[in-house]
């Protein structure tokens, strides 16, 4: 689905799109239940929006869609191609495999991350979107993307900068603890991707994210 198929709505609470996003991310957009994404905010380095957190067994790992550099010139966010000098999609999905291919719910879900991987979108922000859509649909979340028509100032209900790497655990301070692969190694981790999230508790997901609103 291309991102400008998505009806326009600046009056919204603003935020950004994330790939594979965080669990915290999940919950206030179910609890918010109609977002808007700016898509013409500069696109910020070392962010959520082209990387995510998952469980390894040798501890926490990033997963990162690189992106083409403009240099010190700004790109903003609906421009952001994404790069495919390196194979990195097929090495992402191998280190996926790796981190939850023994999880409970990982062959119901697996073929299809896989195939979104696998289809070398152009833009980031497509990508994105794509994530999910096939999140809100595994998880049956209720959250109704819209984009801006333009960069939105305003701070009243701008959550644009709300989820930061940095700010990971903080924002995940108050989720509950569900299992996770490798349980008998690391104590729970909390705030990871919604990767995470869907392969450990599949279809129980949205339950947990309505139990995790504040």
């Amino acid at each position: 689905m291309d991102i400008y198929q998505l009806n326009i709505n600046d009056n919204l609470p603003v935020v950004h799109l994330q790939f594979f996003p965080s669990v915290a991310q999940l919950v206030l957009f179910e609890e918010l239940g109609e977002v808007s994404i700016d898509i013409y905010e500069n696109f910020p380095k070392q962010t959520f929006r082209n990387r995510a957190v998952l469980l390894s067994s040798q501890g926490l790992m990033n997963i990162i869609v690189p992106v083409k550099s403009k240099g010190k010139e700004k790109q903003v966010i609906k421009d952001v191609e994404i790069s495919y000098s390196e194979k990195w999609n097929v090495e992402m999905w191998r280190t996926i495999f790796s981190c939850y291919g023994k999880s409970p719910y990982f062959m119901y879900y697996a073929d299809k991350i896989e195939q979104i991987l696998m289809e070398k979108h152009k833009y980031l922000i497509d990508l994105n979107l794509e994530v999910f859509l096939f999140l809100k649909k595994s998880m049956n979340l209720s959250c109704e993307l819209h984009i801006t028509s333009q960069y939105i100032q305003r701070q009243e209900n701008n959550f644009r900068d709300m989820f930061l790497p940095k700010n990971r655990i903080e924002n995940g301070k108050d989720l509950p603890a569900y299992y996770q692969c490798f349980d008998e190694k690391f104590s729970f981790q909390t705030n990871l991707s919604a990767l995470d999230l869907l392969f450990n508790l599949g279809n129980q997901s949205l339950a947990y994210i309505k139990s995790a609103s504040r």
